[in-house]
Formats: C-alpha cells, sequence, structure tokens
C-alpha cells in the first residue's frame, strides 16, 4: 500500500514540476505548460492552462497583455538581433466574438495568449548559453479594448462578467 501511495505521489510532483504559473492573482491561474519555451519549434503553438478559481465569468482578451520584456544571456540582457514590424488589427464584432475569452466559472480551458503584445524582438540564440525570457505585462478592460470590442465587452459587463484585471511577472527558461 505504501509503495502504490509513494508512486502516486512521485507521478504528481513529475506533472506538476513541469508547468509554472504565470499571473500573479488568486482568482484566475495561468499555467505555462512546459518547463521551458522551445524557440526553435514552429509547429505548434503553445496553449496555456486558463482556469477560472471563482464563482465569477471572466472576458479575456488573449492579446490582451501588455506591457516589458527582455531576454537574459548567462544573466546579461541580450540585445535583440532586430525587430518586426506588426501591422495594426482592429476588431469588429464578430472578431470579438471570435478573439475573447468567456471563462465560466471554475472552468479550465486550453487556449493561447500572447504573454506580451509589444514584445517585437528577435534574437540570435547559441547553443552553449543559457537563456531566460522575463516578462512583465498587464491586463486590464483597456488594454482588452485597445483593438477594439468596446461594445461587446460592455454589453457582457451588464450581464455580470468581469475583466480580468491581473499581471504576469515570470521568468520562462529558453531552449535554444
Amino acid at each position: 500500500m505504501k509503495k502504490i501511495i509513494l508512486l502516486s505521489f512521485c507521478f504528481l510532483f513529475i506533472f506538476c514540476s513541469n508547468q509554472m504559473k504565470l499571473n500573479k492573482g488568486k482568482d484566475v491561474d495561468i499555467i505555462f505548460p512546459s518547463k521551458y519555451i522551445d524557440t526553435q519549434s514552429t509547429e505548434k503553438v503553445t496553449e496555456e492552462i486558463i482556469k477560472n478559481n471563482t464563482n465569477n465569468t471572466y472576458i479575456i482578451d488573449p492579446f490582451g497583455f501588455y506591457g516589458k520584456s527582455y531576454v537574459l544571456e548567462n544573466g546579461k540582457v541580450l540585445e535583440p538581433y532586430l525587430y518586426f514590424k506588426n501591422g495594426y488589427y482592429t476588431r469588429n464584432d464578430a472578431l470579438c466574438r471570435e478573439d475573447l475569452i468567456i471563462l465560466q466559472p471554475f472552468q479550465t480551458i486550453h487556449h493561447a495568449i500572447s504573454l506580451n503584445k509589444n514584445n517585437r524582438a528577435i534574437y540570435r540564440y547559441t547553443k552553449s548559453n543559457k537563456y531566460e525570457e522575463i516578462i512583465k505585462s498587464f491586463h486590464n478592460k483597456y488594454n482588452a479594448t485597445i483593438l477594439g470590442c468596446d461594445n461587446y465587452i460592455m454589453e457582457l459587463e451588464s450581464k455580470g462578467y468581469k475583466v480580468l484585471e491581473d499581471s504576469i511577472v515570470t521568468k520562462i527558461p529558453l531552449n535554444p
């Protein structure tokens, strides 16, 4: 019996250790499902685990996290190789209904989010060095409506929904 409990505990530890909570708030958890970002992988978009821990229904804009990000190379700030230009993206009501995440009470979903919409830097990596991405961004009603959706969000708020007000402050290892 002791072996079964010990084995179950080990699997639980292994499963949990490969994930990291990204946000500061307690009402909603945003969890990165891996222990690092694979910089070489272009095949699959990472879907974060988003979990509502309350009775409230939250509105989350997956493009609504704005802030500052940078990369450390062996503990020192790495200057970007170049910056990419990003066109202006605006949404009408139909796109708002497609883009915005409506997180029901106690619901857990897997959905890709942009951890920092401001980050437009491109870096060069060397296999022999250690890299980490530092992300400091926040999500609120203003950020959720920068790209549009004012009317749709007001409609949802009139039904009792709340726009997520939270911040991401994290350090994620990179695998070049």
